[in-house]
């Protein structure tokens, strides 16, 4: 997790340069668990990619809820909103495999780990505001790392790849005194080179402003990594949906 930590608390002091802003820092942890499928090539690339998927959870063992850390940054100045939000996700796990894993044949037990993180910076110009709402659109860039690998008696195989992703983005708040009720979302359906494919980022969330300077927030984040492409000179298919629960404490300032 340090290194998702690290580069959000480097992504800080350029929210804090520029003066005349609002900010808020909400922290806390993400319960989040993994479902979907996986599937590599083997190094002759004779396998039917599409015959041998191995679902995360019943194969791979890698499906159990996962704390994870979660780090939101928000700067708003009259009618414009950016936002830099992200965490990370870790998990060992044992199963059966269902298709070949790369050179690990259907039918081996497998001793697996997973590594994802999932960093996303959007902005949001409002185009609409009333009494008890908000509506902005713009864009997000989603950075997006997968880190599968499966160990057998016979060896070790491994997916890795990251992505960043620019998708058009869009938010809708309800404001009822000191409680927002909020959700917002980023899609793209793309050829990034070696990870195409259709990307989802989804957020829910209630705030409770508690005082002028503290909130407490709670919510629900969404997921779809949908990707194909090349891995370490492998072709994979990966269709990985994330979700879970946060709850955080922040300050406004």
């Amino acid at each position: 997790m340090n290194k998702l930590l690290s580069l959000l608390l480097v992504s800080v002091p350029c929210f804090v340069a520029c003066a005349g802003q609002t900010y808020r820092v909400d922290v806390g942890p993400l319960f989040a668990h993994a479902t979907g499928d996986l599937a590599l090539q083997n190094a002759n690339g004779t396998l039917q990619l599409g015959q041998n998927q191995n679902d995360i959870d019943d194969n791979l063992g890698l499906g159990a809820t996962e704390p994870s850390p979660y780090v939101r940054v928000q700067m708003d100045k009259e009618r414009h909103r950016v936002r830099l939000h992200g965490f990370g996700l870790m998990g060992d796990g044992n199963g059966t495999l269902a298709g070949d894993y790369g050179g690990i044949v259907a039918g081996a037990q497998v001793s697996t780990s997973m590594e994802l993180f999932a960093i996303a910076a959007n902005y949001g110009y409002q185009i609409a505001r009333g009494e008890n709402y908000r509506i902005a659109i713009g864009g997000q860039a989603g950075f997006y790392s997968l880190d599968v690998a499966a160990r057998s008696a016979v060896g070790r195989e491994e997916v890795t790849t990251s992505v960043v992703v620019p998708m058009p983005f869009a938010e809708i708040e309800g404001l009822f005194g000191s409680v927002t009720i909020g959700a917002n979302g980023a899609v793209m359906s793309a050829d990034l080179g070696d990870a195409s494919g259709r990307y989802l980022d989804l957020e829910g969330y209630v705030r409770w402003q508690a005082t002028k300077e503290f909130d407490f927030m709670a919510g629900y984040r969404y997921l779809v990594l949908d990707g194909y492409g090349t891995a370490s000179s492998r072709d994979f298919d990966a269709d990985v949906d994330i979700q879970g629960v946060f709850v955080t404490a922040g300050i406004k300032f």
